[in-house]
């Protein structure tokens, strides 16, 4: 499998730059969840590696997670005695899994065997590991595929333990290996190999400071593996270098961060920091607020998400308000939404049914759909909202069997890879003249990509290509932009 192509994006400070590793991380597992469990993520230690794990134990937003379904590697290990202030371990669990408590069970932590009367040595920790990983592979796999794995880079451009001009940047059998002779110390350390790297499904680079500048700018630009090492840092189906101003310096194209501080993510090697154009179109969003008037009660729904800590990543007042418009130009009296979050879009749905109107809401999660529940009684909305926990397809699949009045407006904001059987579903509980609405469809532009390795972007292609074919639906695709940044929507009419 080829490795995918990396990602740049460029952060003003080492502290912004974990803080926004972070946030990224936890969304992504949070994707993920919809989707796929249990999820393997490797972490990596180092200053700014610690400082991620820190923000994420800070962040409200950890509790959207199932940590229940997260599982915890290292890339690499100093090999030490248990509780040494200098293993990568120790300082994970000071920074964050310990915050986690019960709620990240302790066969989920799977660390480095340190050194003890047990285990003498590196090769010992080595095999001890690899064994660890086999138990936990799919199939007849030799490890478990990893979802998101971390990595830090040295000044010399290592990374985990893989050094410059070392025997082990060659190894090709072993999952695991042992080094006796680090340039960095302590002197002996455990680390993965570049097959099992190598084989992740997202590789992140984070580096922060100028000393890491040229290292960053000689692997991006395809240096040899063997003077560095991280040139070998890819994923199959996303690699993401997540750098300061300062790691950033010498990379071509270089510009100084925007008084904000603000970020974009480019594909290729020329990173940018905050663009211009995203400032302009959260701010239109300001101006136009008036217009929409956002109404105490939908704030409080979005103020109560933010409470609980979900995701930030429900429609904008100026989204709700189109919803709300539409529903209302359609005459909307049943409504089906897949994908509730805390309820805000919900919210606005609901504002435009009449008297005897209803809005079925489908949700993943218990957590969500409970803070929906309450924000939604508490605006009084109880009556004319069903929220319907659990897997989208399996409520889809219940509610076609059960055979009811047809639905005149269908909203989608759900995980991206199930589109296509959603649309088919949609329809099927459809009438002629539904209209069925599907939100984030460009993903920035990346659609345009049939090679793209998000799987989000994959499905959002296949539901195009699906609509495109399907007879009984007529449908465009609008670009949006906003303060959620550049994206748009499907806007499909059942014949």
């Amino acid at each position: 499998m080829s490795p995918a192509p990396p990602e740049v994006v460029v952060h003003p400070d080492a502290g912004v730059l974990a803080a926004a590793a972070a946030a990224r991380l936890l969304t992504r597992l949070v994707d993920l969840q919809s989707h796929r469990s249990p999820l393997h993520v490797v972490l990596t230690g180092g200053t700014v590696g610690i400082a991620t794990l820190r923000a994420v134990a800070d962040s409200p937003v950890r509790g959207a997670v199932d940590w229940s379904g997260v599982h915890l590697w290292w890339g690499d290990e100093r090999f030490l005695p248990d509780g040494d202030p200098d293993r990568n371990e120790t300082q994970a669990r000071e920074a964050l899994i310990d915050a986690l408590g019960d709620a990240l069970p302790h066969s989920n932590v799977h660390a480095v065997a340190a050194r003890s009367d047990d285990v003498p040595d590196g090769e010992t920790a080595a095999r001890l590991y690899a064994a660890e990983l086999r138990a936990h592979a799919l199939g007849d796999g030799l490890a478990p595929r990893f979802d998101v794995l971390l990595l830090g880079m040295g000044p010399d451009g290592h990374v985990a333990s893989l050094f410059p001009g070392r025997p082990s940047l060659y190894e090709a059998n072993s999952l695991v290996l042992a080094e006796h002779d680090s340039p960095k110390p302590p002197s002996e350390r455990v680390s993965l190999t570049f097959p099992l790297l190598q084989a992740a499904r997202e590789v992140w680079v984070i580096a922060s400071g100028a000393e890491k500048a040229p290292a960053v700018a000689r692997a991006l630009a395809g240096d040899d593996v063997r003077t560095t090492p991280a040139t070998g840092a890819h994923g199959t189906e996303r690699t993401l270098w997540l750098l300061d101003v300062a790691s950033a310096g010498d990379l071509p194209g270089s510009e100084p961060p925007t008084p904000d501080g603000g970020t974009v993510t480019e594909t290729g090697l020329r990173p940018r920091t905050a663009s211009t154009a995203q400032h302009v179109w959260a701010a239109v969003d300001a101006y136009v607020a008036p217009l929409v008037g956002e109404a105490d009660g939908a704030a409080a729904v979005r103020a109560a998400a933010a409470d609980a800590g979900l995701p930030d990543i429900a429609v904008s007042a100026a989204q709700g308000r189109f919803l709300e418009l539409l529903t209302r130009a359609v005459g909307a009296r049943r409504v089906l939404e897949i994908g509730t979050l805390g309820g805000y879009s919900t919210w606005w749905l609901a504002q435009a049914l009449p008297a005897d109107g209803s809005v079925v809401t489908l949700e993943l999660s218990a957590e969500h759909a409970a803070v929906a529940r309450a924000s939604l009684g508490a605006a009084g909305l109880s009556a004319h909202v069903e929220v319907v926990v659990g897997p989208a397809m399996d409520s889809l699949d219940r509610l076609v069997a059960a055979g009811g009045e047809p639905f005149d407006l269908v909203f989608v904001d759900a995980d991206k890879q199930q589109l296509a059987d959603y649309l088919d579903r949609a329809v099927a509980l459809a009438r002629p003249g539904t209209v069925i609405v599907v939100d984030n469809v460009v993903r920035d532009g990346g659609v345009v990509d049939p090679d793209h390795p998000d799987d989000r972007v994959q499905g959002v292609r296949a539901f195009v290509a699906r609509a495109a074919a399907d007879d009984r639906v007529d449908g465009t695709i609008v670009q949006t932009v906003g303060e959620k940044g550049y994206d748009g929507f499907a806007l499909l009419l059942v014949r």
